[in-house]
């Protein structure tokens, strides 16, 4: 929901970083400042504010109104990186509320929220740098949850494309492509997503051998979700096969947590809290 504003929120601040004078006087800035400023009061605020309530704004706008009257005038630059911090941070807490709010309406209201605080750390980090990502990860919790459902296919594929979007983000195809000795793997023209998982881990001063487990684990993913996305309905009955499906999606779950609280160097966090119950 506020995944936008937090990448605008991102880009402002390293132009607040990227200039040396003491007072911001520049007209593209102040711009920058005030289109901020109306994206939220405009487009976000209202969707925040039927999630979260009315309440829970009230002291987040007075920081965007802050941010307004800075732009207004010949104000010194670091007001405008103290406000734009404190932004930064309520908005982020205002995501993971969201978030939570989200998925107790999505499941009909039937109790509190199916989150774990693992959970909801992981949806806010990937919320703040790919809500696409997000999206289908937070989909395939909310299919977890439902007693309902007739087939977990749809869940399966959500949690590899959460996967791919951020091993995409992390470890673009051309960075990849750019290393000394790349080599695509088999019948295959890109990176996938065992090299793109190398690169990353590689590149922040993992040894080889350590990310290999990282990579094993993104194999795995890949034939159990292949394996769900195949499957015939072949069992004694649909309930049995349900049942089954089930469990192989949840086993799913749990590596792609391990690999996403790797991949985003979550802190403080245990991976295996975020698996369902």
């Amino acid at each position: 929901m506020v995944g936008e504003l937090l990448n605008a929120l991102g880009a402002f601040q390293s132009r607040l970083r990227g200039r040396t004078t003491v007072n911001v006087n520049d007209r593209e800035t102040k711009e920058a400042a005030l289109a901020l400023a109306s994206s939220y009061f405009n487009t976000h605020r209202p969707r925040l504010a039927v999630v979260v309530g009315e309440p829970t704004l009230r002291g987040h706008d007075e920081r965007w109104q802050e941010l307004v009257r800075l732009a207004h005038g010949n104000n010194q630059r670091k007001s405008y990186q103290r406000t734009v911090r404190i932004l930064f941070a309520e908005l982020k807490g205002a995501s993971v509320h969201a978030l939570a709010r989200a998925a107790e309406r999505s499941d009909a209201g039937r109790g509190p929220s199916d989150l774990t605080p693992a959970e909801l750390r992981l949806l806010d980090t990937l919320q703040a740098i790919l809500p696409t990502a997000a999206a289908s990860y937070r989909q395939a919790i909310l299919d977890l949850c439902r007693q309902e459902r007739l087939s977990y296919r749809g869940t399966a594929s959500e949690l590899r494309e959460a996967l791919r979007e951020t091993l995409d983000h992390l470890a673009p195809d051309s960075e990849v492509a750019k290393q000394p000795g790349f080599k695509p793997d088999a019948d295959q023209s890109r990176p996938s997503m065992k090299q793109k998982v190398r690169f990353v881990l590689v590149s922040r001063g993992r040894s080889k051998t350590q990310a290999a487990i990282t990579e094993r684990s993104v194999s795995v993913v890949e034939n159990l979700v292949g394996e769900v996305v195949r499957a015939a309905y072949d069992r004694a009955s649909l309930a049995t096969h349900l049942e089954t499906t089930r469990a192989e999606v949840v086993r799913i779950k749990r590596y792609v947590d391990t690999i996403l609280f790797d991949l985003l160097e979550i802190p403080d966090t245990l991976p295996a809290a975020a698996a369902p119950r």
